[in-house]
C-alpha cells in the first residue's frame, strides 16, 4: 500500500499499486522517528521539504481517555526521488468539476511518496515496546509502541500510548502557593516535565527526587508544621516528617523515589547488587509527583 502528499496542496493520496487514488476525509499525518537512544530527541525530521526521508505516521483513530492512537506507518518508497511525479486521479477537494484531467483521465502530481514501514516488522519484537516521537523538531509528542500489526493490504498498523507526563502530571494551580514558594516548585515541575519519557530513567528519577524535595518542604513550611530551615532538608528526612499526618501517603511514595534515587549511582548498583532505574521506575516516580500535588491540594 502506497501513500503520496502532494507537496503544492497537501492533498493525500493512496493506492495498491501507486498512490494514485484520492484519500478522503484527507488523513492526518505527522512524521515519526523511532528514538533508540536519548540523542534521538536532538534529530527529529524538519517537514517534508528538509527531511524528505524520514517516516510518516497516518492516524486512523484517536482516544484521548485512553491516551492511545491507532494508524499505520511508512517510509520513503524506496528508488524514488523525494518529491516526485505521480499520475493520479483528480482530488475532488482540488477539481470538484474535474477541469485538470490530462491523459487517461489523470492529473500529474508532484508529491512525497511512501510505502508500508517494513523496516519495523524487522526489529526485535517487531518495535513493540519502543519509543516513537511523532511530529518535528518544532514540536513533538513522545508514543510508546504498544502493538504491530501486518494488514491484509501490506499497510503496518501500529497502536500507540501516549507517554506525555502532561497527563499524569495535574496542573498546579499556583495561587495555592505562598508567592515565596511559587518560582521554585515552577521550575521543579517544568525539569519533571522537560525530562519525562525523554531522559533516561535515571535522569527522570532524578528530577523527580528534586521535584518531591521542593514540594515536601514548602508544603510542610507553608501548613506550619515545620519552620524555614525545612527548606533546606533532603528528600529522606522530608519524608520522615510527614509520619502520623495526612500526607503519609505522599512520604512513603517519597521514601521510594529517594532510595530509586540511590539506585542510580553506579557505586551503589555495584555494591548492593541493584539494577538501575528503568523506564518503568522513572513513570513511578512521575505519578509520586502527581500524587504530592493532589494531595496537598494545588491541583487545578
Amino acid at each position: 500500500m502506497y501513500l503520496g502528499i502532494d507537496t503544492n496542496t497537501g492533498l493525500v493520496y493512496e493506492g495498491l499499486g501507486a498512490p494514485d487514488m484520492p484519500a478522503i476525509p484527507t488523513p492526518s499525518i505527522a512524521q515519526a522517528k523511532l528514538i533508540e537512544k536519548d540523542s534521538d530527541w536532538d534529530d527529529l525530521p524538519r517537514g517534508l521539504w528538509s527531511s524528505p526521508l524520514a517516516w510518516v505516521f497516518r492516524e486512523d483513530s484517536f482516544d484521548p481517555v485512553t491516551r492511545t492512537r491507532r494508524g499505520r506507518l511508512y517510509e520513503p518508497q524506496p528508488g524514488q526521488g523525494q518529491p516526485n511525479e505521480q499520475a493520479v486521479s483528480p482530488h475532488p477537494y482540488e477539481d470538484p468539476l474535474v477541469r485538470q484531467l490530462g491523459r487517461e483521465g489523470r492529473a500529474i502530481k508532484r508529491m512525497n511518496t511512501f510505502t508500508a514501514c517494513n523496516p519495523l516488522l524487522l526489529l526485535t519484537q517487531q518495535g513493540q515496546g519502543m519509543t516513537l516521537a511523532l511530529g518535528s523538531s518544532r514540536a513533538a509528542s513522545g508514543w510508546r509502541i504498544l502493538q504491530t500489526e501486518a494488514l491484509a493490504n501490506g499497510c503496518v498498523m501500529v497502536t500507540l500510548k501516549s507517554l506525555s507526563a502532561f497527563g499524569i502530571l495535574p496542573a498546579i494551580d499556583y495561587a495555592k502557593i505562598d508567592e515565596p514558594f511559587r518560582p521554585a516548585v515552577r521550575e521543579a515541575i517544568e525539569r519533571v516535565l522537560n525530562s519525562a519519557f525523554r531522559e533516561s530513567g535515571i535522569s527522570v528519577v532524578d528530577h523527580c527526587r528534586a521535584a518531591l524535595t521542593v514540594l515536601l518542604s514548602r508544603w510542610l513550611v507553608q501548613s506550619g508544621h515545620e519552620d524555614a530551615k525545612t527548606l533546606a532538608t533532603d528528600l529522606g528526612e522530608l519524608a520522615k516528617k510527614t509520619e502520623g499526618r495526612a500526607m503519609d501517603c505522599v512520604g512513603k511514595a517519597a521514601q521510594i523515589v529517594a532510595r530509586l534515587h540511590v539506585r542510580g549511582k553506579p557505586n551503589e548498583q555495584h555494591a548492593k547488587g541493584l539494577r538501575a532505574p528503568l523506564e518503568g521506575d522513572a513513570e513511578f516516580a512521575l505519578h509520586a509527583v502527581g500524587l504530592a500535588i493532589r494531595d496537598f491540594g494545588w491541583a487545578v
